[in-house]
Parts: C-alpha cells; structure tokens; sequence
C-alpha cells in the first residue's frame, strides 16, 4: 500500500485504531500531545529519512528506518494494524 504520512493519518483513523496506539512527528504534521510509552512513532529526520522510533523503559529505539516516505508509512500502518486487529479479536 502506497502512502503519505497524512494518508497513513486517515487511513489509521478511520480504521478506528486510537489516536494513542501510534504517533507522527513530522515537519509539517504531529499526532499527538504525549507520547505514551511503547507506542511506534513516524519521524521524519533532518537528514530525509523515515524512522520509526519507540521509547521504552526511558530509552530511545530505532526499529526500522527507511529512505522513502512511502515504506515508512506501510511499515507504521502494517506494524499498527496487525496489534490493532489482534486487540480486537481478544
């Protein structure tokens, strides 16, 4: 699935997943206020690269990290999905 950060925004809201199971950290869009611990974030870095990062137990995790946008945002949406349907069918 092919997606821009404000896409991978809609498309997760309207799937229902809460505002607070995923963040977006870019130049131009945030998605939340606090980040909570645990919950993957698309970041956008100075350098033009796409980080997912997590914080847990106070330290800073990089995952995953991509060149293009696109992949990026269909790993966050994939990563977030897939926890989101499991939690639903509990």
């Amino acid at each position: 699935m092919h997606m821009n950060r404000h896409q991978l925004l809609t498309a997760l809201r309207e799937a229902g997943v809460p505002d607070d199971w995923y963040g977006i950290n870019t130049r131009d869009l945030r998605s939340f206020v606090f980040k909570l611990e645990s919950v993957p974030v698309l970041v956008q870095a100075l350098d033009d690269r796409w980080y997912i990062e997590v914080f847990e137990r106070g330290e800073q995790r990089y995952p995953a990290v991509f060149d293009a946008e696109e992949e990026a945002c269909a790993y966050l949406h994939d990563s977030v999905m897939n926890q989101w349907n499991h939690h639903r069918s509990q």
